[in-house]
């Protein structure tokens, strides 16, 4: 009997014990959960900020706009937006932002509140557009004048190198033969292969320096390689030369950095020049739906991991128009 008796005492103070240690877990778990939702939102709320400026681009799926106080680009969600009238480029926003990703360009934020401050009228549009445009086409062709003239006249030494001795492997054919775009390649990995070569003896060899003027003249200025221009190539020839391109640009800068010096203007930006010309034919070849586009799409993703080329060094090696523009930013957040 005393037994029994001890035995249920035991088993009721098991039983309030099990309760207490429930009671306990699950308040500690909902003080837990408490702490995680403020912090949360307090996170969300420190983040969030209010952002005035103008609509510089609009997507299919996106707009850009620029803060009117630090000039930065933002990439916002055009569903995120939620104003009744459609937006257009010129457009005056101010947006309510957060889950700002700063480490993007342009910066990606979700938008939470849009408010139309003003909308832009559609003949300042298209007068803008057109002064950018013929700005833009101005400054190309004052560009060209002036890299001629300086190649001619400042440095004559520039004309003879391409003539000079140099190694058969790197040497214009002197008949002048047209040749197979793989030749045309093969010209330029192996003058890849020479500047690394090169590097090792710290000499840039007559045949380096010969090479690239003729590539530089060959993607810009209706040089030939073999009986080849650049223009009689396919756009998926064009797109490899042009990536080749840029990496001997690269060696350059890097294995031999006065050597551009003695060089004339025009082969000094060969990277923006090769950018911009790679861009544009990207576009092309998309927008005309070419098989070249995917491959393209990756060779300009390459190069922005191998040659930091970022949204911010795209829109600064030149005054291009805004038409332009977003044709390139098109091109450039798909790769």
């Amino acid at each position: 009997m005393d037994n029994n008796k001890s035995n249920e005492v035991n088993n009721m103070n098991y039983n309030v014990s099990y309760k207490k240690l429930v009671l306990i877990f699950g308040i500690t778990l909902f003080i837990i959960l408490a702490l995680a939702i403020l912090f949360y939102i307090n996170i969300n709320k420190d983040t969030s900020k209010v952002v005035k400026g103008s609509i510089k681009y609009v997507g299919d799926d996106y707009i850009i706009l620029t803060d009117e106080d630090s000039d930065k680009e933002y990439l916002i969600d055009i569903d995120d937006i939620g104003v009744n009238e459609k937006c257009e480029v010129g457009d005056e926003l101010s947006l309510t932002i957060d889950k700002i990703k700063n480490d993007k360009d342009p910066i990606e934020a979700e938008a939470r509140e849009a408010k139309i401050i003003s909308k832009a009228k559609k003949d300042e549009i298209v007068v803008n557009e057109v002064h950018e445009e013929t700005k833009d086409n101005y400054n190309v062709i004052k560009s060209d004048e002036e890299t001629f003239n300086n190649s001619s006249n400042n440095n004559p030494s520039v004309n003879n190198e391409i003539t000079s001795s140099s190694s058969p492997s790197m040497r214009q054919q002197s008949d002048n033969s047209v040749v197979s775009e793989e030749d045309v390649v093969s010209y330029f990995n192996s003058l890849n292969v020479e500047l690394d070569n090169s590097s090792n003896n710290k000499t840039l060899s007559e045949s380096a320096k010969n090479g690239f003027v003729t590539v530089v003249d060959f993607l810009f200025y209706d040089g030939s390689i073999k009986g080849r221009t650049f223009k009689d190539l396919s756009n998926v020839t064009k797109l490899k030369v042009l990536r080749l391109g840029i990496a001997i640009d690269k060696k350059i800068d890097n294995y031999f950095p006065d050597y551009k010096s003695t060089l004339s203007s025009k082969y000094q930006n060969v990277k923006s020049l090769a950018i911009s010309k790679y861009l544009d034919k990207t576009a092309e070849v998309c927008n005309k739906n070419e098989s070249a586009c995917q491959s393209a799409r990756d060779g300009l993703a390459e190069l922005k991991n191998n040659f930091s080329i970022t949204w911010s060094f795209i829109k600064d090696i030149s005054g291009v128009g805004l038409s332009k523009l977003k044709s390139w930013y098109e091109v450039w957040r798909q790769a």
